[in-house]
């Protein structure tokens, strides 16, 4: 599926669509299942260009990211919230939005990437690390109190002493 894939900048006309891709899911239910939080966290990604979707041919969306350039201290690139549709899950579509997060970083000049994994998300964690991501630290209590949230980075480049 990934190979046919298309990123695509998400738009106020498809956040419906977006707002479903995180609906039935450990992130939803810990984050987002009161009150209208995920809703204004990617109509605020919508009005800066931070919401990107993954299309199939037909125009279909299978996965949600936002990317913050620059968001980790100024420095590096982070991606702030990413999901894909159940029925595509398993089938590439976060291998193709992690990609695409990569390059996108590699184009604005940044050695690293970064995200944010929470405690509870055990298989998200492992994805990150069979992609290269390594562990900076974990903060209890990060986004909501109970929750630790590991940091992890991506080295893009080489980095020289």
């Amino acid at each position: 599926m990934s190979a046919s894939l298309i990123l695509a900048p998400g738009g106020a006309d498809r956040l419906p669509e977006c707002i479903e891709i995180f609906r039935d899911t450990a992130i939803w239910s810990q984050y987002f299942a009161e009150g209208d939080r995920l809703q204004r966290s990617l109509n605020r990604a919508i009005e800066r260009g931070e919401l990107w979707c993954a299309l199939t041919p037909a125009n279909e969306i299978v996965g949600v990211m936002r990317v913050v350039p620059r968001g980790f201290c100024g420095l590096y690139s982070y991606l702030s919230l990413i999901g894909v549709a159940p029925s595509a899950r398993g089938r590439g579509v976060g291998r193709f939005l992690m990609g695409e997060f990569e390059r996108m970083a590699r184009e604005d000049g940044c050695c690293r990437t970064s995200l944010l994994v929470s405690a509870f998300n055990a298989s998200a964690l492992e994805f990150y690390h069979a992609l290269g991501y390594w562990e900076l630290g974990a903060i209890p209590d990060a986004v909501k109190p109970g929750i630790t949230e590991h940091v992890l980075l991506k080295d893009l480049c080489t980095w020289e002493v």
